[in-house]
């Protein structure tokens, strides 16, 4: 029999599970921001015109300013590249709100 996409024995279902993303591609996306800087949150010890900074070795670093300032996940589910992007671009100060959420919150009227 064929392994199923969600078999636990896969190292990256068991990641997402024990960092708490909803599915294993949100690594996928990391990845691609990680090799292309994506949301242009990366810092950089050029002089790009971005405002100085002090990096762990005590040397000056530039921060870029930041590429990307909205994005939307269109077809959200199961939600972990919204998680990922709540994450890289907003830190702890957004609530990321997938279909999976409104999802639940129609199933819950449809009862009452």
């Amino acid at each position: 029999m064929g392994r199923l996409s969600k078999d636990k024995r896969d190292v990256f279902y068991r990641r997402a599970k024990e960092v708490g993303y909803r599915a294993r591609s949100a690594f996928k996306l990391l990845q691609l921001d990680a090799e292309f800087d994506l949301f242009g949150t990366q810092r950089d010890d050029g002089g790009d015109g971005g405002d100085s900074d002090v990096g762990v070795d005590g040397e000056e670093m530039r921060v870029r300013p930041m590429k990307v300032r909205r994005a939307v996940d269109l077809c959200a589910a199961p939600g972990s590249w919204s998680q990922v992007l709540a994450d890289r671009l907003y830190g702890d100060d957004v609530n990321a709100d997938t279909d999976a959420d409104a999802n639940a919150d129609t199933d819950a009227d449809a009862d009452a």
